[in-house]
């Protein structure tokens, strides 16, 4: 399901709609502990592995300078090897999912906040400052509402799927801003011609 649009993907398709509510005893009794357990040394990794491929990255960037349009291309392999290494495993359980899990209003107020505190830094921020543009979040944190509701509310302000970063459904969502500011529709602006 690489970057399906966000008008391509059916409502009832399950990978587009919330994660299934783990049972509490399973949470607090299984994956807590072995989350306290596993974590760390997954993060031990995690830092370790991007040590790696930044160190490659540096001679990637070499190699982008010589070779015109090479750029893409080398953004596409760091995502495809590091960008598939999740920085929290799915399975993890976080303490928002300890006591939220299943609460859909405040997973929707979470996006909603995220979002929206987002798209005032694009449409606030300059031209130099493109970082801005770019939006990623991971599955725990729409876990509760599914990616479907994100791209839904994300694309009335303004995002879509990333042009070349790969998004994921379950896993991971990353947007692109378009950079414009939205309209503001007042009454006054109503009246003018």
């Amino acid at each position: 399901m690489g970057n399906t649009p966000p008008s391509a993907h059916q409502p009832d398709d399950p990978a587009w709609g919330p994660f299934p509510v783990r049972p509490a005893a399973f949470r607090w009794l299984l994956l807590l502990p072995l989350t306290l357990v596993f974590l760390p040394l997954w993060w031990v990794l995690w830092v370790l592995l991007a040590c790696f491929f930044y160190g490659v990255a540096t001679v990637a960037q070499l190699i982008v300078y010589v070779v015109p349009r090479a750029e893409n291309g080398a953004i596409r392999v760091l995502d495809a090897t590091l960008g598939r290494v999740p920085f929290i495993p799915v399975w993890c359980v976080t303490p928002v999912a300890l006591i939220r899990e299943g609460d859909t209003a405040y997973y929707q107020a979470r996006v909603d906040r995220r979002v929206e505190r987002q798209t005032r830094r694009v449409e606030t921020s300059g031209h130099a400052r493109e970082y801005h543009r770019d939006l990623e979040l991971g599955a725990h944190y729409f876990r509760g509402v599914g990616s479907g509701y994100v791209l839904r509310v994300a694309s009335e302000q303004g995002w879509s799927l990333h042009p070349v970063l790969r998004s994921h459904p379950r896993r991971r969502l990353r947007l692109r801003h378009n950079g414009r500011p939205r309209p503001q529709f007042t009454g006054e602006s109503a009246i003018r011609p």
